[in-house]
């Protein structure tokens, strides 16, 4: 999965985003199906941290109004997609059970329209660095 507005699996994440608060207070679990997804409100931004377990392996920061992405962190996550997919799916099947089908389904389905557009990205040069490794130390 790559942190850009051009890919949908990322523009799915958003949208997940967006409904997660939501869903939760409808009672559905969003997290049950490995997804990990927090978000925090930064003024105009919307930072989104995301990842397969409680280390976010993809942090960024959205501005709808003026359409501005950054990316803080963008770690490799093998399954991203997988994994999304199967969030979305387990979403929209509580969705249909607690009758808030409607609204789930048109956030998605904006979501995997192309966007109208355009996006400006920012990359920080850290966010595609890997994490360090562990520096042995050696006792005398």
């Amino acid at each position: 999965m790559r942190a850009d507005t051009s890919d949908v699996a990322f523009r799915l994440l958003l949208a997940l985003g967006e409904l997660w608060d939501g869903l939760d207070r409808a009672g559905v679990e969003p997290s049950s199906k490995g997804l990990n997804l927090t978000q925090e409100y930064l003024g105009g931004y919307t930072r989104f941290s995301a990842g397969p377990g409680s280390h976010a392996r993809l942090v960024v920061e959205w501005n709808e109004s003026s359409r501005h992405l950054r990316v803080l962190r963008c770690e490799p996550w093998p399954g991203a997609e997988a994994t999304i997919s199967a969030t979305v799916a387990h979403v929209r099947a509580e969705a249909r059970v607690r009758g808030i089908i409607d609204i789930v389904d048109r956030t998605l389905v904006s979501a995997c329209q192309e966007p109208s557009a355009p996006c400006r990205r920012t990359v920080l040069s850290t966010a595609m660095t890997p994490p360090s490794q562990p520096v042995a130390v050696r006792r005398a």
